[in-house]
C-alpha cells in the first residue's frame, strides 16, 4: 500500500511507473498489492522514479536480508514449515515470508513472537 500511495504522490499512473521503470504492468501491480516481494533492484528502480525518500538504505536491507536468513535457518532446524511458524504467532504465511525473505521490515514484536516460536532467542536472529 505504501508504494501506491508513493507512486501517486508523485503524479504517476501504474502504467507510466511500469513504463518508465521496464516492467510489465502486471508485475508493478503484484508489487503494489504485495503479492510479490519486490527485489533489492526492483525497490532501487522504484525508488528513483518516484523519489521515494522514505525507503531504507541499501545497508539497512542487506542486514534485514540477514535476519531473514537467520530466521529461516532457526526454522528449519526446528523442521518447521512458514505456516506452522505464522499460526504459532498469529501472522499469516505471506507477512512471514516476506519477514523471512527480508523483504518487509518487521516490528520488534513480530521478531519476538517468531523467537518465541522457533525456540531461539531474539539476539541470535538481530545480531551482526
Amino acid at each position: 500500500m505504501r508504494l501506491t500511495h508513493l507512486r501517486k504522490d508523485a503524479g504517476r499512473t501504474g502504467r507510466e511507473l511500469s513504463a518508465r521503470c521496464g516492467w510489465h504492468l502486471a508485475k508493478t501491480s503484484r508489487i503494489q498489492k504485495g503479492d510479490a516481494a519486490p527485489s533489492d533492484t526492483d525497490i532501487r528502480t522504484y525508488k528513483a522514479d518516484v523519489g521515494g525518500s522514505n525507503a531504507p538504505p541499501d545497508w539497512v536491507l542487506t542486514r534485514r536480508r540477514a535476519i531473514g536468513d537467520r530466521i529461516r535457518a532457526a526454522r528449519l532446524t526446528t523442521g518447521l514449515t512458514q505456516e506452522q511458524v505464522a499460526l504459532r504467532i498469529g501472522m499469516d504465511r505471506a507477512t512471514y515470508n516476506r519477514i523471512e525473505m527480508g523483504h518487509s521490515a518487521a516490528l520488534i514484536d513480530s521478531l519476538i513472537l517468531i523467537a518465541e516460536a522457533l525456540g531461539t532467542g531474539l539476539a541470535d536472529l538481530i545480531r551482526e
